[in-house]
């Protein structure tokens, strides 16, 4: 016996040579199952089916299709297919627009508009950089005058031959941090007015200018999807017709989203500037009162100034 044959699993005929065979592999057949001529089992017709239908009903394909929760996320994944279809479409509009390989939809008069308020937006921020920095240094300043007030007193108890020299300078120095308090609530008024228009009434007229470049190169591309199904000659007369329709929406998307501009950048330039003029009026009132030392005046201006509204965040509003 080889080696081989002593680590052989034994067979039925090998157990049949000794004239044992295992419980386990008899069959003994149940009543009304078929049976060929030599004991082994034949499976029913219908076995199959039963077979296949307790397969469905313990989880199969059929019970996953009916789930809510699958169905949800065959939406999720039908949105997120869309949406990246189309961001690829508008890229490449974008990209062979750069590359000057595909022409664009051009509104001389509406782009010129748009980098106007560009221009004038960036002008803006350069006006509220300015005034916080110049606000900055007024309050270090102010803050400084109070301290060299406080130390010429503390001198002034110390040196008694300079006592009335040192109380003179320090009054000066008090009167004017208390004007300097004023003109400091001026200018935050003035800060808080030219950032409201220029983070928020300005901008809010930008995002609608987005909006409608947007839609501009969404409507460019289908323009130039329907022009090469329209030269196609395998395109079938719906297809034609459904991207018609669907150039004919983007576009009166875009005539809706330049009206938005047009009409945002009216009110713009009529309310911008009267709030303008007069948050410059005050603020020269209050320099004026502040540098003459007019501590009444100074107060008007800061009174006048807190009950200006500040301007929404949008004209249409």
């Amino acid at each position: 016996m080889t080696v081989t044959d002593r680590y052989r699993i034994p067979q039925q005929e090998d157990w049949e040579m000794l004239g044992e065979v295992p419980a386990a592999s008899i069959f003994v057949p149940s009543s009304g199952e078929n049976v060929n001529s030599d004991g082994r089992p034949v499976a029913a017709a219908g076995n199959d089916v039963a077979n296949s239908g307790r397969m469905a009903a313990g989880g199969g394909v059929a019970a996953f299709s009916q789930s809510p929760e699958l169905a949800q996320v065959g939406e999720k994944l039908d949105k997120i297919k869309k949406w990246t279809v189309n961001t690829f479409k508008n890229t490449k509009q974008q990209v062979f627009e750069q590359w000057g390989k595909i022409d664009r939809t051009v509104d001389t008069e509406f782009e010129a508009e748009c980098e106007t308020l560009r221009e004038l937006h960036r002008r803006y921020g350069v006006v509220v950089a300015s005034s916080q920095a110049f606000l900055s240094v007024f309050e270090q300043l102010s803050v400084a005058e109070k301290a060299l007030a406080e130390s010429l007193y503390q001198l002034s108890l110390k040196e008694q031959a300079v006592k009335s020299q040192c109380g003179t300078v320090g009054e000066s120095l008090r009167k004017l941090s208390e004007h300097a308090a004023g003109l400091e609530k001026c200018l935050k008024y003035f800060l808080s007015t030219m950032s409201t228009v220029y983070e928020k009434t300005i901008a809010d007229t930008l995002d609608t200018i987005a909006s409608a470049d947007q839609a501009r190169i969404e409507f460019d591309v289908a323009r130039h999807e329907l022009a090469s199904l329209q030269s196609s000659s395998t395109a079938s007369p719906s297809a034609i017709m459904q991207a018609k329709e669907k150039t004919d929406a983007f576009r009166e998307r875009y005539e809706n989203l330049k009206r938005d501009v047009r009409t945002k950048c009216r009110l713009l330039e009529e309310n911008r500037v009267k709030v303008l003029t007069q948050q410059l009026d005050k603020l020269q009132t209050a320099l004026a009162a502040y540098f003459s030392g007019n501590a009444q005046a100074l107060a008007l201006s800061v009174e006048e100034l807190k009950a200006m509204v500040i301007p929404a965040s949008s004209f249409l509003q």
